[in-house]
């Protein structure tokens, strides 16, 4: 019996060590490792919608408002927000009719899931996700892969320099949101 007991304790130990250097490497890639930079692309027409997801900051509210006034045929649906963008484009000039809104998405993949008959209403097939620069490689996996039929493109503030603490705190939570993405929805976003 005691010949088992040590062949166990002496497998158990290896898988120990195994699991704490990958539990250690995990922490390391969340905490220091840099997370991609995007690049605004311009535009090849005109967007048929804007979608604005709630959550983030005021970069959020005040791109939306920029390109709503740049494209003023562009209809806008806001999700997840709770009213606070949809008071914010308001608040700057953008009238009530040109903005459609939904509430009840609590994550990234229900507001792609929650958009598609509001998107299907105002005709959006050139659609410009409005969101903040950490957000863009993993909300654009998201809507590219729950939304093929449309073309999807980003839009967001640069990333601050330097960083500030919310942004890199930010940063680090989607690293994370992205294993779950890929672990939970086998959607790739890095």
């Amino acid at each position: 019996m005691k010949i088992v007991s040590a062949g166990w304790k002496k497998r158990w130990g290896k898988g120990a060590a195994i699991a704490s250097l990958a539990l250690l490497a995990l922490i390391a890639w969340v905490w220091w490792a840099p997370w991609p930079d995007p690049l605004e692309t311009p535009l090849e027409a005109a967007p048929d919608a804007l979608v604005l997801l709630g959550g983030g900051d005021a970069a959020r509210g005040r791109k939306g408002v920029e390109l709503a006034l740049a494209y003023p045929q562009a209809q806008l649906v806001v999700t997840g927000d709770g009213g606070l963008l949809v008071q914010y484009l308001k608040e700057h000039g953008i009238p009530e009719h040109r903005i459609s809104a939904e509430d009840l998405a609590s994550s990234t993949v229900e507001n792609a899931r929650n958009t598609v008959a509001m998107l299907d209403a105002v005709h959006g097939q050139r659609v410009v996700l409005i969101t903040n620069w950490f957000h863009v490689p993993r909300s654009l996996a998201i809507f590219r892969s729950l939304q093929p039929q449309r073309t999807w493109t980003a839009a967001f503030e640069p990333k601050p320099n330097p960083l500030t603490q919310w942004d890199r705190a930010c940063a680090r939570r989607e690293r994370l949101a992205g294993l779950y993405l890929l672990v939970r929805h086998g959607i790739w976003c890095f």
